[in-house]
């Protein structure tokens, strides 16, 4: 067994929030997310398997750059799912209430958006056709 510690070798979004507690429930408790690390002034969430997406949240602080917290506007988080219809469906049954139905996107995206308690929308979504056109290499 290695028990060196090792850094992550994927994007962990950190918003700085006032509402931790509430932010808890939205992805534990509702979402069904697993929390990573749940302590005084820091909650890390993941989504589904070991190897799904991560976002991070911390009370405002110090040092300056941490003082405010996150305004709420201009960030979306997509997290992909096995089926967004499906994922919208049973969201929609846990009493959730999405901003928006399922539809294709034209980067060929089935997905549908929600947003937490801090305002940040997720766009839960699948691969569902190829896109409208290729992306460039």
């Amino acid at each position: 067994m290695n028990d060196a510690l090792t850094n992550p070798n994927k994007l962990l979004p950190l918003l700085i929030t006032d509402a931790l507690a509430e932010t808890k429930a939205f992805y534990v408790d509702r979402l069904g997310w697993t929390a990573v690390y749940d302590m005084d002034g820091y909650l890390q969430v993941r989504s589904a398997d070991a190897e799904g997406p991560e976002l991070g949240f911390m009370a405002p602080g110090e040092p300056p750059p941490l003082r405010q917290a996150f305004a709420g506007k201009g960030l979306i988080v997509s997290v992909p799912v096995a089926d967004a219809d499906a994922h919208h469906e049973a969201l929609k049954a846990k009493g959730l209430a999405p901003l928006t139905e399922p539809s294709r996107k034209p980067w060929g995206w089935q997905s549908f958006f929600i947003a937490d308690p801090n305002g940040l929308l997720l766009d839960f979504f699948h691969v569902a056709a190829a896109p409208a056109m290729a992306p460039a290499v």
